[in-house]
């Protein structure tokens, strides 16, 4: 896609937070957030360790789940006010009439960087992905990124996804499944892909059959919380971008403030891939998984991504 609109960059948001140097010495603006704990979604524990939601105003709260099935509900339902999930979950409930808005950009896949895959256990006899077929495999959320893309690649290389047996559960819970014979592959993300390399292998990389560069979650709001709160959305991104900067730049920095909400050990940590975290929301970044799930039929129809990403009034 040609069109590259920049809804928010960095130098945008770094200068809105430079414009309110007395943010933390005044009083703080509360705001509750529901994440994951995950890499990916690692801005929002950077930006509240280091003291970043304070430097532009937040006092903010963070709902951590095992998964993100409930971030869609959980925001509309007003129970936070924000909330962090996969892009394609995003998607469907924009498609369904859920007026959501995308407000800052969390982790990017790209092929260069693979931060997630099918695995299987070392002594299994899958060879490639088709081998799926008639196995079960586990995963969180399902209907989601993992599954829709795997599922894609088995269909567009022969195969038939239909066979495939999905069951859902935490990442967390996936190796302890694969090692009971409870399941046969995972789809996994950083860091818990690593911390079972013990015991498993990587079998290949499902996203390759959406693009090979993707925003692959975000943080959203409903769209009258956004409109009743501009500053407050212009606050946030700016802080989860800067965090993501800040993340990007310094990776062992980051990784015991990662290990503190994972649980995933240092030394794991320090073996993985780190994700690239956003620090720009690019329409033509959220592209790409749309029309991924208009052409699989995960949604209805495709739309323009810009219409997805939140625009000040």
């Amino acid at each position: 896609m040609k069109r590259r609109t920049a809804i928010t960059t960095l130098a945008a948001l770094a200068a809105a937070g430079a414009a309110r140097p007395l943010r933390a010495q005044q009083s703080l603006t509360k705001l509750s957030v529901f994440t994951t704990a995950s890499d990916p979604s690692g801005a929002v524990f950077y930006a509240k360790d280091n003291g970043t939601f304070e430097k532009h105003g937040l006092d903010v709260t963070i709902n951590v789940a095992n998964e993100s099935s409930l971030a869609v509900s959980t925001v509309v339902s007003g129970t936070v006010q924000v909330g962090y999930t996969n892009i394609i979950s995003i998607e469907q409930a924009y498609r369904k009439g859920l007026a959501i808005s995308l407000i800052a950009p969390a982790a990017v896949n790209d092929a260069k960087r693979q931060t997630n895959w099918i695995v299987v256990p070392k002594n299994s006899p899958m060879k490639s992905m088709l081998d799926l077929q008639g196995k079960i495999v586990g995963t969180a959320p399902l209907k989601s990124l993992g599954d829709f893309s795997t599922n894609a690649w088995v269909d567009t290389h022969g195969g038939d996804s239909s066979k495939i047996k999905w069951v859902e559960m935490p990442y967390v819970a996936c190796g302890p499944a694969m090692d009971d014979g409870r399941i046969d592959a995972a789809f996994l993300i950083e860091p818990y892909a690593t911390n079972f390399r013990a015991t498993t292998r990587k079998l290949g990389w499902p996203y390759e059959a959406i693009a090979k560069h993707f925003l692959g979650g975000g943080y959203f709001s409903t769209q009258a919380w956004a409109a009743a709160n501009p500053d407050l959305v212009q606050r946030f991104a700016a802080a989860i971008v800067e965090a993501s900067a800040w993340a990007n730049k310094n990776p062992s920095l980051s990784a015991p403030i990662i290990e503190k909400y994972t649980h995933v050990d240092a030394a794991t940590l320090a073996q993985i891939q780190r994700p690239v975290l956003g620090t720009v929301l690019l329409a033509a970044d959220v592209q790409p998984t749309i029309d991924f799930a208009a052409k699989f039929k995960f949604i209805d129809s495709g739309f323009n991504a810009a219409d997805l990403i939140y625009k000040p009034a």
